[in-house]
């Protein structure tokens, strides 16, 4: 599947349709979802029914489809599932205009940054780290175990009023202004498209976080590489509910074909144990009709075994060394029954082996 990327102002839009959904909802249970680059966590949410909430690295969102999980999970994920069950959700919030979402829990922040190689936060509520799915370094922060979680530094562009955002911009031309506002303000250069003047690219950005009705939709990027996900202010498109079922159709696709695969290896693993398990019945087959042979040449000699056990006790009684016994009594089978032999004598486990030849 090609690289997908959420802008910051479609995060905003997510994270209203998420507090209706899952606000003051329970963490149930969390596990790792069967995908071919394991980093697709599944959330179980109970409000008033138990949902689904799927984190990926490069979005969240709310599925009614079932997603094959792998048991064998271990780590964060573990880690997560024992902290986290029951957990009541109390706050869910983008932080600024920035790709961080974060879930306010009984006694946790539990934070998913979407940007960079994306990242997994535990921190209790005073934003000190418990852990973290990877260490980051950046030159004004450091997301690591026992340091103090910050969030990455930016201007919130919802706070900002359109004369603010012009005065801040009054010595830019065009090109400076767009500049600006991206970088300070982490606004996607999506939004902007062929505007040509200040007041109506600051204008149109100040909108695209004012939809009552908001729809995203999904966007080939400019080399075609990957596809971003935004806020469609023009004509209709899809709103967030059936945007969500849309990725998740796309992500399911992607998990059936995985599944696809792994149910061929199962079945070439099925017919191996089987091969296997015809293998070793054949072999107990054999064994079973060798004993059974022995069984019978044991009943047939049964009245020489009973004489055989007395002689052998009688001569232990008298201290006749085991050696001299099997020597008598091969002397006596090569006269009388050649086909029988002692082969030896255990006197500690009282036991000995007769042979007795084809």
């Amino acid at each position: 599947m090609k690289k997908i990327d959420v802008t910051s102002a479609a995060f905003f839009y997510i994270v209203k349709e998420l507090e209706d959904e899952f606000l003051n909802g329970y963490i149930n249970n969390i596990q790792l979802v069967n995908y071919e680059e394991n980093n697709i966590l599944k959330f179980k949410i109970h409000k008033t029914k138990t949902k689904e909430l799927i984190v990926t690295p490069q979005i969240l969102f709310v599925t009614e489809l079932i997603y094959p999980t792998n048991s064998e999970c271990g780590g964060l994920i573990k880690f997560l599932k024992k902290k986290l069950y029951n957990q009541k959700i109390h706050e869910i919030k983008q932080d600024k205009n920035n790709r961080v979402v974060y879930f306010k829990l009984d006694i946790y922040y539990l934070i998913f940054e979407f940007f960079s190689n994306s990242n997994i936060i535990l921190t209790d509520l005073e934003f000190n780290i418990i852990t973290a799915k990877q260490k980051e370094e950046w030159k004004d922060r450091t997301v690591k175990k026992y340091e103090k979680y910050i969030f990455p530094q930016s201007k919130d562009i919802k706070n900002a009023t359109e004369e603010q955002l012009l005065i801040e911009t009054k010595d830019l031309d065009i090109k400076g202004t767009i500049s600006y506002i991206v970088k300070e303000y982490n606004v996607s250069p999506a939004y902007i498209g062929e505007i040509k003047t200040k007041n109506e690219i600051i204008s149109t950005i100040k909108k695209s976080y004012d939809i009552l009705t908001p729809e995203l939709e999904l966007k080939a990027n400019k080399n075609n590489s990957g596809y971003i996900i935004l806020i469609k202010t023009g004509e209709c498109k899809l709103n967030i509910i059936e945007f969500f079922k849309g990725i998740s159709d796309n992500y399911s696709e992607n998990i059936k074909q995985l599944d696809t695969k792994e149910e061929t290896t199962k079945g070439n693993k099925q017919l191996s144990i089987r091969d296997s398990q015809l293998k070793t019945k054949e072999n107990y087959l054999k064994i079973a009709h060798i004993l059974e042979i022995e069984g019978q040449k044991i009943y047939e000699y049964m009245p020489i075994i009973d004489k055989l056990n007395t002689q052998i006790t009688i001569a232990k009684d008298k201290k006749v060394p085991p050696a001299e016994i099997i020597n008598k009594l091969n002397d006596y089978f090569s006269k009388n029954q050649k086909e029988l032999r002692i082969k030896s004598i255990d006197s500690k486990a009282r036991s000995y082996i007769l042979e007795i030849k084809e």
